[in-house]
């Protein structure tokens, strides 16, 4: 894993405690938090066990021999990070972006990997002139090799094209996970559930099945012999653009929230706030299907909604300040206007949205004494409208701003490293 040129940042155990304890503030919505972004770092060694670190940017971080067991990671960017020999026994790492990570000799034990990222994958950046590059990590699949991920959870696990030669899945949830053109040879699958698991060139040349749950015909399409790899090698190379994510699978099946139920719930919120949390509930709408919802000038201040979906929902004028929308689906939904200053939209699908005269700006929290920044990291907002669009100071990082017009948007002082700006 090439540094290319970048010096790593060491940290002691009591500086990266204090990292986790404003983050944990920072998720909750609490003064004095900031998310923890630590990219590139060394933390190899060091405890992160039973942390709650949901959101948290350690892609390309050294975290060899870390003690992770029991820590929340969801949602997490651990894009080409280094966990050889990390114990991450009874995390909890739900859609983590694990690409190109090295897991090599890793404990997973008991691990939450729900539709966890671990295919290939390369970072890019730009350099000065504008040109892409790769930086962090050399490029290639992630690497499971010989790590022991038994009785772990990873249903609908996305691991195309990764390295898992001698992994132990022993009595492990595998069912819906890609699989197709991973190198599983030696692995263990003794008691696993690999049913609707897509298996299609995957190499599985001395692996153990034993007592393995599998649909009929589901080994059809894997290599089980050497005269298979040989066959396989010698057939013509297929395009390898990679097929669209079904993201609509699971959502789909969820039923819209039914609109009193939503009006209850934005009451109940309304009085949290107004009582500063001693009454009401907090509006939680996490991994709920809201499309189409008229959210029209609605008080959504710190309201949770992580993996929400939102597609064409009317937001226009809403105040979201402060609020937690990372990974939620706000494709061609109505944005103008709002209030989104201090926002998390980490991984955000904010497609073809309109963001005219909406205001990502920075919020100032307990009598300006801290500054929190609007969170866009690896957002998609391709084809958005940003008319007039205040985005000062906002973190853009690894965003996807492809054909959006930014003409009139204001950028001052936001952070764009390796934002995708092509084609605006």
């Amino acid at each position: 894993m090439a540094q290319d040129g970048k010096s790593r940042i060491r940290l002691t155990q009591d500086q990266l405690d204090r990292v986790c304890e404003r983050h944990v503030r920072f998720a909750e919505g609490r003064p004095n938090g900031a998310r923890a972004n630590l990219p590139f770092f060394d933390l190899s060694g060091l405890s992160l066990a039973g942390r709650n670190l949901t959101g948290a940017h350690l892609a390309g971080a050294i975290l060899r021999d870390a003690d992770l067991r029991g820590a929340v990671l969801d949602h997490a960017d651990l894009y080409g990070a280094d966990l050889r020999g990390a114990d991450l026994s009874e995390a909890r790492l739900f859609r983590t972006d694990m690409r190109g990570a090295n897991v090599r000799g890793a404990k997973l034990d008991g691990a939450t990997m729900v539709e966890v990222d671990l295919r290939d994958g390369s970072m890019v950046n730009r350099n000065s002139a504008g040109e892409l590059k790769v930086v962090g990590f050399d490029p290639g699949p992630a690497d499971m090799a010989s790590a022991r991920l038994t009785n772990a959870d990873m249903a609908r696990a996305k691991l195309s094209g990764s390295f898992a030669q001698a992994a132990d899945f022993t009595n492990t949830r595998l069912s819906g996970a890609r699989l197709d053109r991973t190198d599983l040879r030696g692995a263990n699958f003794s008691g696993a559930d690999l049913r609707g698991a897509d298996l299609n060139g995957s190499d599985l040349r001395g692996a153990i099945l034993d007592g393995a749950s599998l649909d009929a015909g589901g080994l059809e399409q894997a290599i089980r012999t050497d005269e298979q790899a040989v066959a396989a090698r010698q057939a013509p190379l297929q395009a390898t653009v990679a097929e669209p994510e079904p993201e609509d699978s699971v959502a789909a099946e969820l039923p819209a929230l039914p609109v009193d139920q939503l009006d209850s719930m934005l009451r109940q919120h309304m009085v949290w706030l107004g009582t500063s949390g001693k009454q009401g509930c907090q509006l939680d709408l996490t991994g709920l299907n809201l499309e189409g919802a008229d959210l029209t000038g609605k008080i959504l201040t710190l309201a949770k909604g992580s993996g929400a979906r939102l597609r064409h929902a009317r937001l226009n004028g809403a105040q979201l300040q402060a609020a937690q929308f990372d990974g939620a689906d706000l494709r061609s939904a109505d944005l103008s206007r709002a209030d989104l200053r201090g926002v998390k939209l980490d991984r955000a699908i904010l497609i073809d949205s309109r963001l005219d005269g909406a205001n990502l700006g920075m919020l100032l929290v307990s009598a300006g004494a801290k500054v929190m920044r609007a969170s866009l990291v690896r957002a998609r907002l391709a084809g958005a409208s940003l008319s007039q669009t205040n985005l000062k100071g906002s973190d853009l990082t690894l965003a996807d701003l492809t054909g959006c017009d930014r003409s009139s948007a204001v950028l001052e002082g936001a952070i764009l490293e390796g934002t995708r700006l092509s084609g605006a």
